[in-house]
């Protein structure tokens, strides 16, 4: 009778547990989620990031304008590569300030520390954002833009995302998001 009674103390029941096959097909799918998710998931990371820098472009060309009217002066947005003077390439990526000029008869693209109103850095890695038109953008009292239509083209660097933004006469800007990608 005492072999029956040690025999039980060392009985071991066998724990539950993974098999190596179980493992092996829970990392396979794993793995197959994963490289369906990746490219879904970098494509909306492009597509955010890309709206926020279309955003801060379309804030600061509404406030331009909103403080144009209110001031009841010209103000002018160009592209700027240091933040502080105009750059005459169309390329907005790296920057742009927004500016009131004493004498809008001769717009310094120079503008005084004292008549910056707004300075923007360079946009995210990976965006562009370029124009065809290199002289400053400006707004008059009224909110209507001094120099005619402007057009704005926002891409990702692969090009694969692409956002358009257009300025009127009127002053007004619209955004129209490229709906293929």
């Amino acid at each position: 009778m005492a072999d029956n009674h040690t025999k039980a103390a060392f009985r071991v029941d066998r724990a539950g547990g993974f098999t190596l096959l179980e493992l092996i097909v829970t990392i396979a799918v794993a793995a197959i989620l994963l490289a369906v998710a990746i490219p879904s998931y970098r494509s909306m990371v492009q597509r955010n990031a890309l709206a926020a820098n279309v955003n801060d472009l379309v804030g600061d060309l509404n406030y331009a304008r909103a403080q144009a009217v209110t001031r009841g002066q010209d103000v002018f947005i160009c592209s700027s590569r240091n933040q502080t003077s105009c750059s005459t390439d169309g390329d907005w990526s790296q920057g742009w300030v927004l500016y009131v000029a004493n004498d809008p008869a001769t717009v310094n693209p120079t503008p005084a520390t004292s008549q910056l109103l707004r300075a923007h850095g360079a946009a995210d890695a990976g965006f562009s954002l370029m124009t065809t038109e290199t002289a400053p953008l400006s707004f008059n009292s009224s909110g209507f833009t001094l120099s005619g239509n402007r057009t704005f083209v926002a891409t990702t660097s692969e090009g694969t995302q692409s956002t358009t933004i257009g300025i009127a006469v009127t002053g007004r800007v619209e955004v129209e998001r490229d709906t293929s990608s």
